[in-house]
């Protein structure tokens, strides 16, 4: 049976958000919230029914662990900022990465039946990105340009004579074949791009 502060810590997780996040929709320190998932103390009557709202669960879920399969799921909730409505991030995210999951994977196949092999490439690291979406995953957008920059490093090669590996080859030099020398710095500054990305990602991620 998981505790009152597990399932405000399996909420919050599931919802992206971090202690400080969750801290300033509450009005709380994030603090206090590190002491209701570690079970130190427990949540004001006021503040439950807040993290029910937030999390879109009943407060007996987050009490007693009752099934928040019941509660429903709105599209288009109440702004807790206003008293405007706004949309359900988390629900407007699946939704949309079932459509382009969808509508990609008929992309990718109708251009892998007409022999466009390569062409695919795209629509196929679209599809990705959608599920990704679908599953709410953490950074899609930088997980799908990984996806695409490998599939652009393993291909390029048979369809041109273009590789990152080829500014080190003196002969391009001596050749002066410009136009290669200019993709293949590129792919090296795509690179270094990703990766400084990917730090900043997960240093972002350390620090909620």
């Amino acid at each position: 049976m998981l505790s009152v502060g597990k399932r405000i810590y399996d909420l919050r997780s599931k919802s992206g958000m971090s202690q400080g996040d969750l801290a300033e929709k509450l009005d709380v320190s994030r603090q206090t919230i590190s002491k209701w998932e570690n079970g130190m103390c427990m949540p004001e009557t006021e503040k439950l029914i807040q993290l029910s709202d937030i999390f879109t669960v009943s407060t007996d879920y987050i009490l007693k662990g009752e099934d928040k399969s019941t509660e429903p799921v709105y599209l288009y909730v109440k702004s807790e900022e206003s008293s405007t409505s706004a949309y359900n991030e988390q629900i407007v995210r699946k939704y949309i990465g079932i459509v382009l999951a969808v509508v990609f994977t008929l992309v990718a196949a109708v251009l892998l039946l007409m022999g466009g092999s390569y062409t695919a490439i795209l629509p196929g690291a679209v599809v990705l990105l959608g599920i990704l979406f679908a599953a709410n995953v953490k950074h899609p957008w930088l997980i799908t340009f990984w996806t695409f920059y490998a599939c652009v490093l393993v291909i390029l090669p048979f369809i041109s004579a273009i590789s990152p590996l080829m500014i080190f080859n003196p002969i391009i030099y001596t050749e002066g074949y410009g136009a290669h020398l200019v993709w293949g710095w590129g792919l090296w500054l795509v690179l270094a791009v990703l990766v400084f990305a990917t730090v900043k990602a997960k240093k972002s991620d350390k620090g909620k």
